[in-house]
């Protein structure tokens, strides 16, 4: 795969046309312009002396609001930046309330601001919010092409080097109905999805050496299932074989093929829908696996769900807040399970924001929980990955016998696989030694340990639907780290 085809190095531009009347009953002037456009916005290096090179913006309507970003380099004043632009014919431009001549007035830009432009007959009009930072513009640029092209409003990112935080920020905006809208900031949660695996994980294995499980423990076995006082009565054919491996592994026999290609976790089916996780688990208690446990590897949701169930029976803990006690031993203190609606946010998580007819806020994450309802900041979780890296700086949080059995790949004779919660290495990107990606409606996020000392995690508010989206995520991560190796 050429990298370089699918991915360009610098920013675009994006013609993006929003405009409306002031007045609508004022008729437009007789051969005056009622254009109202920004085709392009740069800070130039002749305009703002002692900036080291030149940056250009993108400008894009995403999410049906029109946004100019752009990264400056460290040595830029945002106090006192001037714009150059391209705007319709005779077209006048206000950031706030001063009006600004292209390559000659210099404004304060250290927030988020306005720009409005008003037709030369003064009765159009249209605004843009943009945001300036400083920052490597050839990591920014990846970002922005991404946020450009799939429609997402805020990205979150952070990278380390040899167990250091190298490279990390906020990106666009998390909440785009707030008033000024609310700009993405490096300490901000979003939900993880699937990457919410890796940390239930991360407590079984604790929990392992803890000496409360063994993971050839059975789950459902009468009498010696983990959970048997749970789920009793009569099982399905194969279902008292489950181990703990298993659900790690996804290789519990059970497969959406199972009921019908319905995902027990993310359905509307009427077997599932509306049901608690504990009445859902109970119904595939009753119903055959598929294949022999341990055989077949097939994703499975709910799986990991009742990894959950079994980290709140054996720690007599909330799932959340045996994650929490867990994940403090690296530092981190901001991580949570999600709440189901958009009222019920924390007060530094983002708003997500869907694609086409689906709705950001219709899962239960009560039932959703240890499978892909865990939130975190990118900070957070960069953090923890330099405490499963098998580093020497930053101490691990488990035993070098435990990364190994969760970083074993269980599930493929060829080089990509399955380990405890994590994909183990990449049939085509050559540097990662593990990853997990998350997708839910609203929410896209990868994590990656690299093999050479360099991890990174992307996060966004928003997933698109569009073909080539997780190909261009996967991609953009990889080749930020890239330049996290080179430059830093």
């Amino acid at each position: 795969m050429k990298r370089w085809l699918l991915f360009a190095l610098i920013p675009i531009a994006l013609l993006v046309v929003s405009c409306g009347k002031d007045n609508p009953d004022s008729p437009e002037e007789p051969g005056k312009s009622s254009a109202c456009v920004i085709s392009s916005l740069q800070f130039t290096s002749s305009s703002n002396p002692g900036m080291s090179g030149s940056s250009t913006g993108i400008v894009a309507a995403i999410q049906g609001k029109n946004m100019i970003l752009v990264t400056v380099p460290e040595n830029a004043n945002l106090s006192s930046l001037v714009p150059t632009f391209s705007a319709s014919k005779n077209a006048k431009v206000r950031i706030g309330s001063t009006e600004i001549v292209s390559g000659q007035t210099a404004v304060n830009l250290s927030e988020p601001a306005e720009v409005t432009i008003t037709a030369e007959d003064g009765t159009h009009h249209a605004s843009y919010n943009i945001i300036v930072r400083k920052g490597n513009t050839g990591i920014d640029a990846k970002v922005y092409s991404i946020m450009a092209e799939y429609d997402i409003p805020g990205i979150g990112i952070a990278t380390s080097k040899n167990e250091a935080l190298s490279y990390n920020a906020g990106y666009g905006f998390a909440n785009l109905e707030a008033s000024p809208m609310e700009p993405v900031r490096p300490d901000m949660l979003f939900r993880l999805a699937s990457m919410s695996k890796a940390q239930t994980a991360l407590c079984i294995m604790t929990l392992r050496e803890e000496g409360k499980i063994s993971l050839d423990d059975f789950v459902f076995a009468p009498e010696k299932g983990l959970l048997a006082d749970m789920y009793p009565g009569t099982h399905g054919a194969g279902v008292d074989d489950i181990k703990v491996r298993h659900l790690l592994t996804h290789t519990s026999g059970w497969q959406y093929a199972t009921t019908g290609g319905v995902d027990p976790v993310f359905t509307g089916d009427s077997r599932f829908y509306g049901k608690s996780l504990k009445e859902r688990v109970a119904y595939m208690v009753g119903t055959a696996t598929s294949n022999t446990p341990g055989t077949v590897c097939s994703y499975y949701n709910l799986g990991f769900c009742i990894l959950g169930q079994i980290i709140e029976k054996l720690s007599v803990m909330s799932y959340e807040s045996y994650l929490r006690s867990v994940v403090a031993k690296a530092g981190v203190t901001d991580m949570w399970v999600a709440k189901t609606g958009r009222s019920e946010k924390r007060a530094n998580e983002c708003v997500y924001y869907p694609q086409g007819s689906s709705t950001a806020y219709g899962n239960d994450m009560s039932v959703v929980g240890a499978c892909g309802a865990v939130i975190a900041s990118p900070v957070e979780l960069m953090k923890l990955l330099c405490a499963q890296d098998y580093g020497s700086i930053v101490p691990d949080i488990l035993s070098t016998e435990s990364l190994n059995l969760m970083f074993t790949n269980y599930t493929s004779s060829g080089k990509a696989g399955y380990g405890f919660g994590w994909r183990i290495e990449h049939n085509t990107l050559s540097n990662w030694a593990s990853y997990h990606g998350g997708n839910l409606s609203g929410t896209a996020t990868i994590w990656v340990r690299g093999k050479n000392g360099v991890n990174g995690v992307l996060l966004c508010n928003s997933r698109s639907q569009k073909d080539g989206f997780d190909t261009a995520l996967y991609l953009a991560i990889n080749e930020i780290m890239d330049i996290v190796n080179i430059q830093y």
